[in-house]
């Protein structure tokens, strides 16, 4: 009977676990071991020289949780070009970030637009920042 209870508390557990993740990653993804950084001009299109290959695990988990943790924004989002486009595994999303607050949009689902926890996107900044990524994002967007 003990047993019985143990498991079912597991279950229960990964459920709710489960639950607070979108389906923007899946775990193959989340095992990319690389992802590809662009700085964006406007939607589909990238700023020239400004591509970056990130293979740390470290790095690569953090864009993966961000994104993963992030939640569905309900109703119609009107957006401004993004700032990056983020290759990974396989999947091509578009990234809004400042110091306390970020997007993500999956590419092949443009209806959809996902915030970012806000330690998450300080997180996401502030590695972007220190790689110096965006540099030139100021003057692009007319300041921030």
């Amino acid at each position: 009977m003990k047993k019985l209870s143990v498991v079912l508390m597991c279950l229960f557990a990964a459920f709710v676990l489960s639950a607070c993740q979108n389906s923007l990653i899946s775990a193959e993804q989340r095992n990319a071991d690389k992802l590809i950084l662009h700085q964006m001009e406007r939607f589909g299109e990238v700023r020239e020289n400004t591509r970056t290959e990130v293979t740390d695990a470290q790095t690569i988990e953090l864009f993966a949780d961000a994104i993963s943790r992030a939640d569905k924004f309900q109703g119609v989002a009107n957006v401004v070009d993004p700032d990056f486009q983020l290759d990974f595994g396989g999947k091509t999303f578009y990234l809004w970030v400042s110091e306390d607050q970020g997007s993500v949009m999956d590419e092949s689902d443009t209806h959809a637009l996902y915030t970012l926890k806000a330690k998450d996107a300080e997180a996401l900044y502030s590695y972007l920042s220190s790689e110096n990524l965006l540099d030139g994002l100021t003057d692009h967007r007319g300041g921030r």
